[in-house]
């Protein structure tokens, strides 16, 4: 019997299976398989040089670089295999050509390793937009917003800058409508010196905020001065005659007749009016109405300016110029006043003559005036001789009218008067 116990070669085998049997038994009543989740593992990435050194860049779509990683493995190991032992990797040498890259998860236990049935993840590949890398130069602008109290003026604005770039992925970059640096106005009474933070912004006018925009500068340091303002009027007048026949009829006043300036106190204190050169209304042979647009600031002094942001400098200047028009009134001896007629004496017209007064001018003027309107009269005084003393006779005197703005007489109207003196009783 013990012969065939010791020298048994099957029974051998069959006590080994028997042992193993037992064994894998025990081991998976004490010591299970069991799964374990580790829940969003960051995915590295391996080899990104091979897309930006090509000049372009990626962005990860769908938040495929964030994935769960379930491992299968005796209960035993598992309680050995922290996050920190899974190494998820995507290599982007291994790009496919619909823009994926296949994630892979290694332990970096090797002893582990060798004891884990299986590795998964839920999701099997990275997924990548690729664009073109750009750069671009952008202006920087800066925007003053809100109001300064009245009475005050922003100056010029500068900055230590007025340029700067921008890189990252083609769409974004070009998305960018302007760079924007904004100083706050309200209630500034001086000067303001501020690091003010660049926005870029689209075309709308809203803020663009996108970490794949990279920009050559977060900020920059503004000046802007502030001025106390004061409201001077214009002051202008013209050169030259105008054709013959024609007449000026009025000067409009300046369009705007005030305008605002802006400078140190001590400046502006030395500005009471703008007075634009005659020159800048020409008349010569004007036959119409002429029109001047000027632009008032190269009139102000070096340390004066607008001291309104909405004027743009430019006044206009108009002078009305119309065909002269005239009329003939015939004077009734009658209508005449005859003043100053000294006491004892008579005054009166020589009966007989023919009165006609010549006026000209600017034509809605003259249709409104008619022989009723007018008011001639004539002064006895005038014909006193070097000692006061009057004498009896006849002579030629100027019968005056008194005409309105825009009309004048275009010769002295003269008539006959008799004096007599009046005997005393």
């Amino acid at each position: 019997m013990k012969n065939k116990l010791t020298h048994n070669f099957g029974l051998k085998i069959v006590a080994v299976l028997s042992a193993l049997l037992l064994w894998l038994i025990n081991a998976n009543i004490n010591n299970p398989l069991d799964t374990e989740t580790y829940s969003n593992l960051q995915v590295q990435f391996l080899n990104t040089g091979s897309i930006t050194g090509q000049n372009e860049t990626y962005k990860v779509l769908e938040n495929s670089d964030v994935v769960n990683v379930t491992v299968k493995a005796p209960k035993d190991v598992l309680n050995d295999i922290t996050r920190e032992n899974l190494l998820v990797r995507a290599d982007f040498s291994n790009l496919t050509e619909d823009h994926t890259v296949p994630i892979e998860v290694l332990l970096n236990n090797k002893g582990l390793e060798k004891e884990i049935e299986s590795i998964r993840t839920d999701k099997s590949f990275v997924r990548l937009q690729i664009e073109n890398y750009r750069t671009r130069q952008l202006g920087i602008v800066v925007e003053k917003v809100g109001e300064l109290p009245e009475g005050y003026a922003a100056g010029k604005t500068s900055s230590e800058t007025n340029m700067m770039s921008i890189s990252g992925p083609e769409s974004a970059v070009m998305s960018v409508a302007r760079a924007v640096a904004e100083v706050s106005m309200d209630s500034v009474t001086s000067d303001i010196e501020i690091v003010a933070r660049i926005k870029l912004m689209d075309a709308d006018g809203n803020e663009i905020v996108n970490s794949e925009i990279q920009k050559s500068i977060q900020d920059v340091k503004v000046t802007v001065p502030v001025y106390p303002t004061k409201d001077v009027p214009v002051v202008f007048s013209y050169s030259g005659t105008v054709k013959d026949g024609y007449m000026i009829t009025r000067l409009e006043p300046a369009a705007p007749e005030t305008v605002r300036i802006a400078g140190r106190e001590n400046a502006i204190d030395e500005v009471n009016s703008i007075e634009i050169p005659d020159t800048e209304l020409d008349l010569t042979d004007a036959d119409q109405d002429v029109t001047a647009t000027v632009d008032i600031r190269k009139y102000l002094p070096a340390d004066v300016g607008i001291g309104d942001p909405d004027f743009d400098g430019q006044v206009t200047l108009t002078a009305r110029v119309e065909p002269i028009a005239r009329r003939t009134y015939d004077i009734a001896a009658n209508s005449v006043q005859i003043l100053n007629v000294p006491d004892n004496w008579l005054a009166e017209l020589v009966p007989g003559q023919n009165l006609r007064l010549s006026l000209s001018g600017q034509r809605t003027v003259l249709d409104g005036i008619s022989t009723a309107t007018l008011t001639p009269h004539t002064d006895v005084s005038t014909l006193q001789d070097e000692d006061g003393d009057y004498a009896p006779g006849e002579y030629e005197i100027e019968i005056r009218v008194l005409l309105p703005d825009g009309v004048h007489q275009d010769a002295s109207l003269m008539a006959r008067i008799r004096l007599v003196e009046l005997s005393e009783e």
